[in-house]
């Protein structure tokens, strides 16, 4: 007798915790478990941290939670091998379910995607653990995505998640610095500095400098030397010298080179451009820097063109003088 009462007090006391358990189960998912309409979403990035259970939140507001999750290839199998290796097909599916009630949703799920509704994985804090967002974005910057099977549940289209996003944008940059040949890029630009430098301290374009500096002084030292009456024809004479054509012709030359220099800076300029554009962002202000140069560069050599032109017809003008009147006039 004692033993039938020992055992039919055990079997109480595991049916009542049997029942307690159930009753936990129910108050932790809110009874809920095979409430709301069931919806499904593809993510092509990792879902680690989501399982079963997990919470559907809008807004940060709980309307649902994850009721499966399955690899695309297994939950719809492609129609051949080749197409098992399409990218739409190494996605994974996550099937929830989700209260419309509580998201106050009037309009179809149709119309919703239509504006902007979307998935994204969202993780939450340092835990490891993550929930599925649901939030209106731009629909033309995320597009939903056409599927070539016929889901099982209405679809909600994801969008990539912020760390996905950030992966993306450093795996791109990355590329683009490994395929830009910054080797060459530093050689030109290097030549090209270098070959500036030297036209500015010791070239052609210093040269042209220092003997219109050279013309100036020999200028005005003659009307410094000489008495106003005499110095039109102390301009005439110094214009008329050897010394003056020898400047002028020298002045002359240096234009020309400084011309045929200038010609050949374009093509430099566009090839250091094109290397340059192979680094994007990185370089960009190194190329600002260099393009000032070159502007100058070339409003000096059409300065000294000028000068040029402007001696030869007239070397007296630069004092103020009037040009020599026509020969035959008193």
């Amino acid at each position: 007798m004692s033993t039938s009462s020992a055992s039919f007090r055990v079997g109480a006391f595991v049916l009542a915790g049997a029942v307690a358990l159930l009753a936990l189960f129910f108050f932790l998912t809110g009874g809920r478990f095979n409430e709301g309409t069931l919806y499904e979403t593809f993510f092509r990035e990792s879902v680690q941290g989501v399982d079963v259970g997990t919470p559907v939140k809008y807004r940060g507001v709980t309307v649902g939670q994850v009721a499966d999750m399955e690899l695309v290839v297994a939950e719809y199998p492609p129609p051949s091998t080749a197409a098992a290796g399409q990218a739409v097909y190494q996605q994974v599916m996550v099937r929830f379910r989700m209260d419309t009630r509580r998201v106050g949703v009037t309009e179809s799920i149709a119309s919703a995607v239509a504006q902007g509704l979307r998935a994204q994985l969202v993780p939450q804090g340092i835990t490891g653990l993550s929930y599925i967002d649901l939030s209106f974005v731009n629909p033309q910057t995320y597009p939903a995505e056409v599927v070539p099977w016929t889901p099982k549940a209405a679809v909600i289209p994801s969008r990539p998640s912020t760390l996905a996003q950030v992966q993306d944008a450093l795996q791109n940059l990355i590329t683009s610095l490994s395929e830009a040949d910054i080797g060459k890029m530093v050689s030109q630009t290097s030549g090209l500095i270098s070959t500036l430098n030297q036209e500015v301290t010791s070239g052609d374009a210093h040269q042209a400098v220092a003997n219109a500096n050279t013309l100036l002084a020999s200028l005005n030292q003659v009307v410094q030397q000489s008495d106003l009456p005499g110095t039109a024809a102390s301009i005439r004479n110094l214009a008329g010298g050897k010394q003056t054509e020898q400047t002028l012709a020298q002045l002359d030359q240096t234009t020309a080179q400084l011309a045929k220099a200038s010609a050949e800076l374009p093509a430099l300029v566009a090839s250091s451009e094109a290397t340059v554009n192979q680094a994007h962002e990185t370089t960009a202000d190194l190329q600002a820097q260099l393009m000032p140069i070159l502007q100058d560069m070339k409003a000096a050599s059409q300065n000294l063109r000028d000068l040029t032109a402007a001696l030869s017809a007239n070397p007296g003008q630069i004092l103020g003088a009037p040009p020599p009147p026509p020969e035959g006039s008193k």
